[in-house]
């Protein structure tokens, strides 16, 4: 019997449903949850023995249902611990980007009205200099009341090594503490609208927005996975995504987590990842797209390596229908593709099992979403078959509201006014070939201010303001624009009008730049996926029909750049 069906977890939110399978007599001794690279794992019955210790260390310091616990851990076993222990005692559970600058961490502590912080050392201390970290310096300054618990050996927790950054005011030892606290076994209810975790993703403004996920969108959304895969408890599921994605969490912890199956964990390393496949009997995984094209440059997998492999899924960007095809036919693995946000829990569509593929659809609606494709420009009514449109989905999976900002939130459902109930707008541009139910992605917001490379979201705004700093730069614009296939940020360049400069001074101040924003990415002015893969300078930042600089207008040119040059690194004579 599938556990989340029970009877006893009707009307259940996920910290119930999980908790519920961690004490099924009958599953104590299957593993729940292994670690590839440390080759460490938890049973059922383990994973509720931490889980229940993590739990009564977080209440130990007065944490009440509906408080904000923050996590800033990377994947590994040690990020279920207070993740799933937050959840217990009814706390909303904050997992932040590992991603993020400093300042976009104390925004988002800030937003989300964190009151206890977790984190690893590495956050906290700057161990090739012997001192405090820049983050936790600035965590002391702006937050003096906030409690920081560090997890000072992350992958071996009973380890005894030196713990660095211990004794700074409003600091804990996690190691320490969880040998003097008293586990709690019991899971505090919940109602189905009440919240139980903060996402935060990042809008075109490059601030982030925290989508509040309540308990009654867990379980439509995971019933939903499981149904459209046909998993079962003898699968098991390869986690490479990140945790503070909502991808990883619902494709393979939540719904191999209520069946009774394994999630293993591995690092995202496409050198290893087919071996991984076969060291590991996985049946499936998910992944982004560009991660199958980075696979396939590496090797193909022997018979050996997918032996037992059922299917990818794949989502969180373009999957083109060549690169669908190509990765298909060369591994024998199939492909079945998904789309989804943070706002729906990760996914709204998705490939059924029994269905056929096509080469780059996103498939179909899961069975608890409505989609539609729509003009906002014509009162949000629908396209024709085969028409490009805005796709809107509404669903029981769907979000209700951002975390204390009703502007964003009336804004998201728009199309309600028109289609009544609750509509979001996902901003993403979507078709339907005529007659047909599977939908295509095109993958360009509503505002090319924003767009996702490799499955992160890039804020163009905030890579403007920093190059504009460059001494010698007069105005910039990062755009998108497609390099060999694959979504990449290009920088458009205006020299200040004193700046007179030859072929080879432009080619040097060009890579000037770049190595510019490469030190952005290390000293946390820029964000690490923001990585530039091309320059070019131009007389100026082209204006659109309201008088406004046009991201899209220079997207354009800057395609046209590329197209005509080999090195678009490098401005062409």
């Amino acid at each position: 019997m599938e556990k989340y069906s029970h009877p006893a977890c009707k009307q259940a939110g996920p910290a119930e449903l999980l908790v519920n399978s961690f004490q099924n007599p009958e599953w104590r001794n299957r593993n729940c949850l292994v670690d590839a690279d440390t080759c460490r794992a938890f049973s059922y019955a383990q994973t509720e023995e931490e889980t229940a210790l993590a739990a009564g260390l977080l209440r130990s310091f007065y944490i009440e249902p509906g408080d904000t616990v923050s996590l800033l851990l990377e994947n590994g076993l040690h990020f279920f611990m207070p993740w799933l222990g937050a959840m217990r005692i009814g706390a909303k559970v904050h997992p932040v980007n590992c991603l993020y600058t400093p300042e976009q961490v104390l925004y988002a502590l800030e937003l989300c009205e964190t009151k206890l912080l977790v984190t690893q050392e590495r956050y906290v201390w700057d161990e090739e200099n012997d001192k405090p970290s820049r983050l936790l310096e600035l965590l002391l300054k702006q937050f003096p009341e906030l409690r920081i618990v560090v997890m000072h050996d992350a992958e071996r927790f009973e380890s005894e090594k030196p713990r660095m950054g211990q004794g700074y005011p409003g600091t804990y030892s996690w190691n320490i503490l969880k040998k003097f606290v008293q586990p709690y076994y019991h899971v505090v209810h919940r109602s189905l609208n009440d919240p139980f975790q903060l996402i935060c993703t990042s809008g075109t403004t490059g601030k982030p927005k925290a989508v509040v996920q309540h308990n009654g969108m867990f379980e439509p959304n995971v019933r939903d996975i499981i149904k459209t895969y046909g998993l079962t408890e003898n699968d098991r599921g390869l986690l490479i995504n990140k945790l503070f994605h909502v991808n990883a969490q619902v494709t393979n912890f939540y719904s191999m987590t209520l069946l009774g199956g394994t999630t293993v964990l591995a690092s995202p390393d496409p050198k290893k990842f087919l071996k991984t496949l076969g060291d590991w009997n996985i049946t499936y995984s998910s992944v982004i797209p560009p991660f199958l094209k980075y696979t396939l440059s590496h090797s193909i997998p022997l018979p050996e390596h997918r032996k037992n492999m059922r299917f990818l899924i794949v989502g969180a960007d373009i999957l083109s229908p060549e690169l669908h095809k190509r990765f298909t036919e060369l591994t024998g693995i199939q492909i079945r593709p998904g789309y989804g946000l943070t706002e729906s829990f990760c996914w709204c569509t998705g490939t059924d099992i029994n269905d056929p593929t096509y080469w780059g659809s996103i498939g179909t609606a899961l069975p608890h979403d409505e989609i539609k494709i729509v003009d906002p420009e014509n009162n949000w009514e629908e396209v024709k078959d085969g028409e490009w449109g805005r796709l809107i989905v509404s669903g029981d999976n769907i979000f209700r509201k951002y975390f204390k900002n009703p502007e964003a939130t009336k804004k998201a459902f728009a199309p309600s006014e028109r289609w009544g109930g609750k509509w979001f707008d996902t901003g993403d541009t979507c078709r339907k070939p005529f007659k047909a139910k599977n939908i295509f992605y095109f993958g360009w917001r509503a505002s090319a201010d924003s767009w996702k490379v490799r499955g992160e979201f890039i804020e163009g705004p905030s890579i403007d303001e920093y190059i504009k700093t460059f001494p010698a730069i007069d105005d910039a614009m990062a755009v998108p624009v497609t390099i060999q296939d694959e979504t990449e940020t290009f920088l458009c360049v205006v020299l200040k009008p004193n700046v007179i400069m030859n072929k080879s001074e432009q080619d040097k101040t060009a890579q000037d730049i770049i190595n510019f924003s490469e030190k952005g990415r290390k000293n946390g002015k820029l964000g690490k996926h923001c990585k530039i893969k091309g320059l070019n300078f131009f007389d100026k930042i082209e204006l659109g029909d309201t008088g406004k600089k046009s991201r899209k207008k220079m997207a354009e040119l800057a395609q046209e750049v590329i197209d005509k040059t080999h090195n678009p690194t490098l401005p062409p004579s």
